[in-house]
């Protein structure tokens, strides 16, 4: 295992960009579709309902005594029912990670390239985030150091410039959904958080692990604030009903955007932006794949595993037929199963993890 290396602004920089880069784009209209103007509630209580899962990162991390969450799974449960267990949290990554491609890959056909092979796109973000994750982690992190400085210009820009269209008669009532609802955006935002998790593979590489808990929660926070801010501008200027049938609605804020009234259609500069995010996300989920596969099968070294891996995530990129089974489909199936699909795993291996320790303990006793 490589030695140490991450500080904690790359740690959380890189947790934002894992959890901003997924649904930057889509996100106004995947709350308002579940919970209409009471999105901002789904957002703040999805916000909470990820604590539960930060805590168990916190305790899981230093109990793998510089191990990978896969390592640590097989010293758990042993060397076949540790590696059973183990594809149940490494097999939805890569489908995460594949999936995530297909999503850069449709907005670019959709906005900018439509004449464009999907898989031409796709092979060349396979080859950014196979390039950047070959460095390893401070590759990945000194990436993200040197990206977000214009991630925050730009997103301070384009939230400046679209306040002024904003109306507050489209973003009233701010309470029109069912608890039900609410609590539909709500899993959705959960979900998305849960991603996070990731911080696992990588968790023997930080520095400074002290007080982890909270620089989860400040990483929550900073993504929550950001969210609330995207939900009120975009339904403030477009007005719930039509941000619903919106496939990117932050491209459409972004196309109304126009600088002393002649300088316009800056959705291409935006797109840039978030395609450094995403590959930021996609080289961080990428390596952690290729770390996970290399302790699944006790290899020397990930860079092996980095090719086939990248074609198995280019197949399942092209997996979905169309446009919206890729993104809105997949988006709602994602949203109601996988915030409880990774609380479920941690608990299983939080409560594994102090059963042996216990039994460590009582062996060491006698």
């Amino acid at each position: 295992m490589s030695s140490a290396q991450l500080t904690t602004k790359q740690i959380m920089i890189l947790l934002c960009f894992t959890v901003f880069g997924t649904i930057f784009f889509t996100l106004p209209r995947t709350i308002t579709q579940a919970s209409g103007h009471s999105g901002w509630v789904s957002i703040l209580i999805g916000s909470l309902m990820v604590i539960p899962l930060l805590w168990l990162i916190a305790q899981i991390g230093p109990s793998m005594q510089e191990m990978s969450i896969i390592a640590y799974c097989i010293s758990l449960f042993g060397p076949f029912f540790g590696r059973v267990f183990a594809l149940f949290i490494l097999v939805p990554l890569v489908f995460l990670s594949g999936i995530s491609i297909r999503l850069v890959g449709e907005l670019f056909v959709t906005l900018i390239l439509p004449e464009t092979p999907l898989e031409i796109i796709a092979i060349m973000l396979i080859v950014l985030r196979y390039y950047l994750a070959k460095g390893g982690m401070a590759s990945i992190a000194r990436w993200g150091e040197v990206v977000m400085p214009g991630v925050v210009v730009l997103i301070i820009i384009m939230f400046g410039l679209s306040f002024q269209k904003v109306s507050m008669e489209r973003i009233l009532p701010l309470l029109n959904a069912s608890f039900m609802d609410v609590f539909k955006g709500s899993l959705a935002i959960c979900s998305v958080f849960s991603e996070i998790s990731v911080l696992l593979f990588i968790y023997p590489q930080i520095k400074n692990k002290n007080h982890m808990f909270k620089k989860l929660i400040w990483s929550v926070i900073i993504i929550m604030f950001l969210f609330e801010i995207i939900f009120l501008v975009t339904i403030g200027t477009f007005g719930s009903a039509y941000t619903q049938r919106l496939m990117f609605p932050v491209v459409e804020l972004i196309k109304d955007i126009a600088i002393f009234d002649f300088i316009e259609h800056l959705e291409s500069i935006f797109l840039a932006l978030w395609v450094f995010i995403n590959v930021s996300k996609g080289a961080l989920s990428f390596y952690a794949c290729c770390l996970g596969t290399r302790d699944l099968f006790g290899t020397k070294d990930y860079k092996e595993l980095m090719l086939p891996i990248s074609v198995i995530m280019f197949y399942i990129s092209l997996l979905p037929d169309n446009i919206y089974v890729s993104i809105v489909s997949f988006e709602i199936a994602k949203g109601v199963t996988f915030c409880w699909y990774a609380l479920i795993l941690l608990v299983i291996v939080w409560l594994a993890g102090k059963l042996k320790a216990r039994r460590t303990a009582n062996e060491q006793n006698t």
